[in-house]
């Protein structure tokens, strides 16, 4: 099997690891030789500073025979400009770097590549217009002879009987016919109808090598004359074309030269409807790879005008194609009436964030080229669309994902901070309470203040256990009630400060899963600061003296450990079901809340080997129930999570 060969060749790059698209690497010019010469790369990325003996120019050298297209990157590495100079004069340098590092180096490489790909495919239409044009020449001298000899035929024809004319004119309609035939069945009808009246045919036919030829000495000649006549291509023949006419008079010379310039013509246009064919197939094969690029691609003019669109086009604009030629491409993708904010036909650019007219809310990278086709021809623009919404979508979950994880770090450094002056003010508010009889009229204001700070303590505690990284290498016995319980302490002062009411159904035994604790009371309290969001958005436009309420409850069932939550939130509709776990869709405002809590812990949940289902009504509310399965340990006690040993280390 052959080694797979990469299209580009770096020679003496310092880190070849660092680069970030595939590559082949010679580590000196001697081994670059051997690989050009066994290979034919299309770009050749090499270094200026080579040794004086002349190793680089040699290899240029090499490398001009044996890929003479293909375009060189050179590094310049502050090599002398001599030697620089007699790099270049070698010929096809794409670009000059300062040197590897060069932040543009990977972007030059892809530019030379296409670079490359142009030279080719020009050279190759270039290559294909000689061929036409050769062939164009030889047709041409063709009906130039034919020309002469029906010239001359005409002329002896002008000399004879009045009866030519008529011939004559059968021969022009017999032509005429002939070249608007579009087959060779039209080919037969239309000249028996144009020369049965001149020439008393019955019927004509024409008959290809591969078929079975008629055999004049064979045919009763009291039933029909036959007469047949080559069609040739060039020096090649075709097949016959036969003559027949029930008169039983044979053909005269006349007769036979007449029907021989139809012959002629027969041949022509044979030979026009086999490139009509060829021609058409072409077109069609065209078209076909035109509309298999999956981006949008249309042709337009300099005033914006649609001149050629591709499928996908079609369908990103929601309109058939024939809808769509010669409006302005801003108003058959966008339905605007000016161009795009940030157009720029001819170079590449990005449009600002909009909505198709197909109902696509999608960001483009526009790759714009201009072309002309002939040097007289106006200047025409092809736009390929790429979106980039996906793309960009990812790139800001992972700078949310980013965000999170340094909020998480400051949230545990500020516990840390609050966590030792708790301590202290704890330690105080006892000592008075036992200094105290119990009659003093301030104990009951000490008593209020030691259950407030050892609330506040229970708070720092539990945001530790959620900020910290799980503890151990693995997974280990949870119990889902202190996981629950954990989220909820984070969460309690928002629903609190909101006026939420929260319901809880636990059981009175462990229900132990294998998981992370963090984890796990990540998932839920993203459950429960999405409810939060949801009721929040629901008081606003509610009455006066409406409550929100969340309900949790811990069940145990055959598949293992299921925890509901319930609110009575906006909800959302049932047809969204399927995109409120993607997270590259939200209903909510990006740039106050990326939307990515439940993607996030329908993660964690898949990643515990747990089934998560989501129902919701609009304006009723909405349930979450996530299934994990019970843990296989053999451990009874409850706290056997990551976050209880944390609580009692904090």
């Amino acid at each position: 099997m052959p080694t797979l060969r990469s299209s580009v060749l770096v020679v003496r790059h310092p880190n070849p690891a660092a680069v970030g698209f595939g590559a082949d690497f010679a580590p000196d010019f001697r081994t670059a030789a051997a690989m050009a010469a066994e290979f034919p790369y299309q770009v050749v990325a090499l270094p200026s500073d080579a040794d004086g003996d002349g190793e680089g120019l040699r290899f240029l050298d090499g490398l001009n025979a044996a890929a003479p297209l293909s375009q060189r990157v050179i590094i310049q590495n502050e090599a002398p400009p001599e030697r620089l100079r007699r790099m270049i004069n070698k010929g096809n340098v794409f670009k000059i770097l300062a040197g590897y590092e060069d932040a543009q180096f990977e972007r030059t490489v892809r530019e030379a590549l296409e670079e490359y790909n142009l030279i080719r495919q020009n050279a190759k239409l270039l290559s294909l217009v000689n061929e036409q044009n050769e062939s164009l020449h030889k047709l041409t001298a063709e009906l130039e002879g034919r020309v002469d000899r029906r010239q001359r035929f005409l002329e002896d024809a002008r000399r004879k009987l009045l009866g030519t004319n008529h011939r004559v004119e059968a021969l022009h309609r017999a032509l005429v016919a002939v070249h608007r035939a579009t087959s060779v069945a039209g080919m037969e009808r239309l000249t028996i109808d144009a020369l049965s009246g001149a020439l008393g045919l019955s019927w004509i036919r024409i008959l290809f090598r591969a078929q079975t030829l008629l055999e004049p000495g064979k045919l009763d000649k009291s039933l029909a004359t036959l007469y047949s006549a080559p069609l040739m291509r060039g020096k090649d023949e075709l097949g016959r074309i036969y003559f027949a006419r029930e008169t039983g008079a044979a053909f005269t010379r006349d007769e036979t030269g007449f029907l021989s310039q139809i012959a002629d013509a027969v041949s022509l246009a044979i030979g026009r409807l086999a490139k009509l064919k060829q021609s058409e197939t072409l077109k069609h094969q065209w078209e076909a790879t035109f509309d298999a690029i999956l981006d949008p691609v249309c042709l337009i003019d300099g005033t914006y005008a649609v001149q050629r669109i591709n499928r996908a086009f079609a369908e990103r604009s929601g309109l058939g194609p024939e809808r769509l030629i010669g409006r302005k491409c801003h108003e058959a993708l966008f339905g605007r009436k000016s161009p795009c904010e940030n157009c720029a036909v001819g170079s590449n650019f990005r449009l600002k964030p909009a909505r198709t007219t197909g109902g696509d809310n999608v960001i483009y990278d526009v790759f714009s080229q201009e072309i002309r086709f002939k040097p007289s021809d106006s200047l025409l623009y092809v736009n390929m669309y790429r979106d980039v919404s996906a793309q960009l979508r990812l790139e800001r979950q992972i700078l949310e994902s980013a965000k999170m994880a340094e909020l998480g770090v400051i949230g545990s450094s500020i516990a840390h901070e609050l966590n030792n002056p708790l301590g202290g003010m704890l330690s105080f508010l006892q000592l008075i309470r036992m200094d105290l009889k119990g009659d003093e009229p301030c104990y009951e204001d000490v008593l209020e203040m030691e259950r407030g700070a050892l609330r506040c303590r229970e708070i720092v505690k539990s945001l530790l256990g959620f900020t910290r990284k799980s503890s151990g290498d693995g997974p280990r016995a949870v119990d889902l009630r202190e996981a629950v319980e954990q989220a909820l302490k984070i969460t309690e002062l928002q629903t609190r400060a909101m006026g939420i009411r929260v319901a809880l159904d636990f059981p009175p035994e462990a229900a132990f899963v294998d998981g992370q604790f963090n984890f796990l009371a990540q998932a839920v309290r993203n459950f429960l600061q999405n409810a939060q969001e949801a009721i929040a958005e629901r008081l606003k436009a509610s009455a006066p003296g409406s409550r929100g309420e969340i309900g949790v409850r811990i069940e145990r069932t055959r598949a293992g450990h299921v925890v509901e939550i319930r609110d009575n939130g906006v909800g959302f509709e049932p047809r969204l079901k399927d995109r409120v776990l993607d997270p590259l869709y939200t209903t909510k405002d990006p740039s106050r809340n990326p939307g990515l809590g439940l993607t996030v812990a329908s993660q964690i949940i898949r990643d515990h080997g747990g089934d998560l289902e989501i129902s919701s009504r609009p304006e009723v509310g909405t349930t979450v129930r996530f299934t994990i399965p019970g843990s296989e340990s053999s451990r009874t006690k409850s706290g056997g999570g990551d976050g209880a040993a944390e609580e009692k280390n904090g």
